[in-house]
């Protein structure tokens, strides 16, 4: 088997109903936990316009009984971006952010564990001890530089964004269903 059919084996399958638009939703309505290590770097991403954290981790030494752990030392966070030019913009920043911060010890990739390239999920991944701190001065310091505001965002999100994305889902849904 080639290295192509493996990777596509390990794909998880998506329905059309599973959107970007049902994980925003998801995001943002769930109640979040991080590792205390993470906090800032964490809130300062979901400060960003359009990106939308998923998952983190900090880093354990002790990996049992956790989901999707990193041994101490290593951090990720894993987030999505909307495919709008202030997204790209964000995640442009982030990128930079990580390069200038550390970059052997930083990386920010493409973490598309599904078969629809419409929900492709990035990550940043620390090593090497990296300080997530030191990621997220770097990301406030870029945006003062590139006249990015972080005001009033993550309110926006919750506020309007979330609803924007429960109306796109139900809409997505009738369409899917004409007969309801």
């Amino acid at each position: 088997m080639t290295s192509h059919q493996e990777g596509k084996r390990n794909c998880q399958k998506v329905s059309g109903d599973r959107t970007r638009e049902e994980l925003i939703y998801a995001v943002l309505s769930l109640p979040v936990e991080c590792d205390s290590r993470m906090k800032t770097l964490v809130e300062i991403l979901n400060d960003l316009p359009d990106v939308y954290t998923c998952s983190s981790c900090g880093g354990h030494p002790d990996q049992e009984n956790r989901e999707n752990p990193v041994p101490e030392g290593y951090f990720y966070i894993q987030f999505i971006i909307e495919p709008t030019e202030a997204g790209f913009l964000s995640l442009g920043i982030i990128d930079l952010a990580a390069r200038n911060v550390d970059h052997e010890s930083l990386a920010v990739q493409v973490l598309n564990t599904t078969d629809s390239p419409r929900l492709a999920i990035f990550h940043i991944l620390g090593r090497a001890g990296v300080d997530p701190d030191a990621v997220a001065e770097e990301i406030q310091s870029l945006c003062r530089r590139w006249k990015v505001s972080l005001r009033g965002v993550r309110e926006y999100k919750k506020n309007v964004r979330r609803q924007m994305a429960l109306d796109r889902i139900r809409q997505s849904q009738i369409g899917d269903n004409p007969g309801r």
